[in-house]
């Protein structure tokens, strides 16, 4: 569904910080509006394969480079699924808190997942260029316990997914001027002292 909200030429990538600050913290009744139609919603980003997504035209590029934003249906285990199910995805690197304009304690944290694909019964892995960052909210800080004053059911997810893949990039094109045949350029490197 196109968003009437941009005009032509442009596409939706907002940084960690605006997903956190403009989509998760008003889903959460934190303050704030929410404008629709931006995050696809009820797509299990952990169930699909990555290129089973449904990425929007406006998001593909060229090279392979492809983006999306899902609000996911639960957060993300440390692998998931497990291994042997044709593919996985598992987090690496160290988890980031977002904290709120006052400072004080973290009102939302994102983790990193790298998709692997599995052959032979899970036995070999491969990487692949898919990457995914899982921002959700802290259900234990004041601010939300202080909007949720009764229990949230837990199946209550504010979760949202940029599942993406960066590009391969074309090797340089050769801009030494070969039209004399024979001719040939080289570059000397001098010594730093």
């Amino acid at each position: 569904m196109a968003n009437p909200n941009l005009i032509a030429g442009c596409v939706f990538q907002p940084t960690g910080r605006e997903l956190v600050n403009h989509y998760l913290v008003p889903r959460a009744g934190l303050g704030g509006d929410i404008v629709p139609g931006f995050i696809e919603e009820g797509v299990d980003v952990l169930s699909l394969p990555p290129r089973k997504l449904p990425f929007r035209e406006n998001h593909k590029r060229e090279y392979g480079e492809v983006w999306g934003f899902f609000f996911a249906a639960q957060p993300a285990r440390q692998t998931c699924p497990p291994p042997g199910a044709g593919g996985y995805w598992v987090q690496y690197g160290p988890e980031k808190a977002y904290y709120g304009q006052t400072g004080g304690e973290a009102v939302a944290f994102r983790r990193r997942f790298a998709y692997r694909f599995t052959w032979k019964g899970g036995e070999v892995r491969s990487p692949t260029r898919w990457l995914m960052k899982e921002y959700r909210i802290n259900r234990g800080s004041a601010a939300f316990r202080h909007a949720h004053p009764d229990p949230v059911a837990p199946d209550v997810v504010f979760v949202v997914s940029k599942v993406y893949r960066k590009p391969v990039l074309p090797p340089p094109v050769d801009s030494s001027s070969s039209e004399e045949e024979g001719s040939e350029r080289s570059i000397v490197l001098k010594k730093r002292r």
